[in-house]
């Protein structure tokens, strides 16, 4: 039974539909927003938020869509929200210090390379997107297969993205070009 069918039986009244309902939200949910926050506590306060405004809301609420795009509107939305809150308090998941600090030993960066990396990083983006996201996403630590499957692509392709990706930066850092 899809999430759709749960829900049309929930909101005649249907206990049991209800709470598989709402146990596969908390599974999917948790799992959802562990992928895009990566601290575990704050991803399942997030997740249970949107819990709590769909409980509240489902029944009374008509959809453009389905109930499944319209739950994960609201998980997507409470995640944003969660993101904007962080960066407008100056939290940042990842820094550059600890880019620096891998297994506590100091790497010395030259910075003038940091920032013609960055420039460059700026440059892929602009020539192709997709190239700058499975870059950005190896970067964060996400594994082959996570990456593979948020851009819904083969692992062969992913593989010739990220050779693609990476002779374009070393290209950029040589010339200053992205080709």
């Amino acid at each position: 039974m899809n999430i759709n069918e749960l829900y049309k039986d929930a909101i005649t009244g249907d206990k049991t539909a209800e709470h598989k309902l709402f146990q596969y939200l908390s599974e999917r949910f948790g799992q959802f927003a562990h992928h895009r926050i990566w601290d575990a506590e704050d991803a399942k306060d997030v997740a249970q938020d949107a819990m709590v405004s769909i409980a509240r809301e489902y029944k009374s609420i008509g959809f453009d869509t389905s109930f499944q795009a319209w739950a994960y509107k609201v998980l997507d939305n409470r995640i944003l929200s969660y993101i904007k809150k962080k960066k407008q308090r100056g939290d940042r998941v990842v820094t550059v210090e600890d880019v620096r600090l891998i297994g506590d030993v100091p790497l010395n960066i030259n910075p003038e390379l940091q920032s013609g990396l960055l420039d460059c990083l700026k440059k892929v983006g602009a020539v192709n997107r997709r190239h700058a996201r499975i870059l950005g996403l190896h970067y964060q630590g996400y594994s082959t297969d996570e990456i593979c499957e948020r851009l819904s692509m083969s692992k062969n392709g992913l593989y010739i993205s990220l050779s693609r990706a990476r002779t374009m930066l070393e290209i950029c850092l040589e010339t200053g070009k992205v080709e």
